[in-house]
């Protein structure tokens, strides 16, 4: 029998918001040192840092990658019965560009994306059954798992 490896590949991504509160450099520098440890230890195979804006509107017809990311992230929810609000919220702002009010998708400061091969396994902050996990708690539950866990070579054997 041959042993073949069936590889797999996890990566995150780190959405920040573009104007960061000051409040907040604490815990991003906190986050990006757990995902360094993580791709270390072969948990992850890469991560990355996106800015994002606070806020975009709703609806319109400029491309927006947030607005994007947003109905990814939404559709990975509605699969799992699960909710991204009150993390991405909806408000009626006033656009700075026009003066009019408009309703708007306000995003999280931080957020976590964890993809498997490609396709979208993780997104933190989310609630589920009104129970909330946090990123933090999401850093946590990928800690616990070994690089054979996260998949990164599968051994099988081959007839």
């Amino acid at each position: 029998m041959a042993t073949t490896e069936c590889p797999t590949t996890r990566r995150a991504e780190l959405f920040v918001r573009s104007d960061l509160p000051q409040a907040s450099e604490k815990r991003l520098d906190a986050v990006e040192v757990g995902l360094e440890k993580l791709a270390r230890r072969g948990v992850l195979d890469d991560y990355e840092r996106t800015e994002w804006e606070k806020r975009i509107p709703i609806s319109g017809d400029g491309h927006r990658p947030e607005r994007e990311r947003f109905n990814e992230f939404a559709e990975w929810a509605n699969e799992r019965g699960a909710c991204l609000a009150p993390f991405f919220d909806t408000r009626w702002c006033y656009s700075d560009e026009t003066g009019e009010r408009r309703k708007e998708l306000v995003l999280p400061v931080l957020c976590l994306a964890v993809y498997e091969d490609g396709e979208l396994a993780r997104v933190a902050p989310f609630a589920e059954d009104g129970t909330p996990t946090s990123l933090g708690a999401c850093l946590a539950e990928l800690a616990t798992e070994t690089a054979m866990d996260a998949g990164t070579a599968t051994p099988t054997t081959a007839d």
